[in-house]
């Protein structure tokens, strides 16, 4: 497995290629200081098809360019959290607003109802999702994210969306998700590092013990720099350029990627 986690500031999109070359993308924010787009990056690599597409969260920096995304690739099957309908979504969004991104997201929602078929060679490539149920658990966009957990060749990384910590404490409830997140090795950190997405009982009662963490944030937004300590002490940390790492930034080192092979993980920044 490739994995490329990258600098879209204060957002998220990362893009998987699988031992069989099929292609997951893990939201669709856009850099606006660079103008990175997932829409022109994977078509200058001659992608024009991505077999998986996982929405994490349904705020507009999980989402911002996939109204352009939709009309340069094709798009095989939607995941995101499946307790929230399209005229949900819409509903949640009445007070603020709606992004092109989110007004994109809906529409696909509206029509990837069918059932996820399981034809696709994923190859040594697997995911566990977790979410909490709207309306009866949550009513509120960071705490109905999407948490996935994807695996290969035994390494596992964890996507959380915006999961703040009320939203961690209802999922610890679950004995599986439990046991998932403790065998979590990389974590990218719950709402760009915020605060309210660090949950003390979300390691303390998963055994969550992870080599690092990724943080995907810019500048100092949210004070979401502040926890940068809190996560360092929770992780056991790897050798990178000589220099001993627990806590990784897109702010600060920039894109990230991760390869996965029978002799384990290699890490990068590029």
């Amino acid at each position: 497995m490739d994995l490329r986690i990258f600098d879209v500031e204060h957002g998220q999109c990362s893009h998987i290629v699988t031992s069989t070359n099929r292609h997951i993308l893990i939201d669709a924010g856009h850099n606006s200081t660079t103008n990175w787009r997932p829409s022109a990056y994977l078509p200058r690599w001659g992608i024009t098809h991505i077999d998986k597409l996982i929405i994490s969260n349904f705020d507009e920096d999980h989402a911002s360019d996939l109204h352009n995304l939709v009309a340069t690739v094709s798009v095989g099957t939607l995941v995101k959290n499946p307790s929230v309908s399209a005229d949900d979504l819409r509903y949640l969004k009445e007070i603020g607003g709606i992004g092109r991104g989110i007004d994109a997201l809906a529409d696909m929602m509206a029509r990837y109802t069918g059932p996820v078929t399981s034809n696709v060679d994923y190859g040594d490539f697997k995911i566990r999702s977790f979410w909490n149920r709207y309306p009866v658990e949550f009513e509120d966009e960071n705490n109905l994210s999407l948490v996935s957990i994807i695996e290969s060749h035994g390494i596992r990384i964890c996507f959380p969306g915006d999961m703040e910590v009320a939203g961690w404490e209802r999922l610890l409830e679950c004995g599986s998700f439990r046991t998932a997140m403790g065998e979590v090795d990389i974590l990218v950190a719950s709402h760009h590092g915020r605060r309210n997405g660090c949950s003390e009982r979300l390691f303390d009662e998963t055994g969550l013990y992870p080599a690092f963490v990724v943080i995907s944030d810019s500048g100092r937004e949210y004070a979401s720099q502040d926890t940068v300590s809190w996560y360092r002490h929770r992780c056991r940390g790897f050798e990178l350029n000589g220099e001993r790492r627990r806590v990784l930034s897109t702010r600060k080192d920039g894109r990230v990627r991760i390869q996965t092979s029978p002799q384990g993980a290699t890490v990068d920044l590029f």
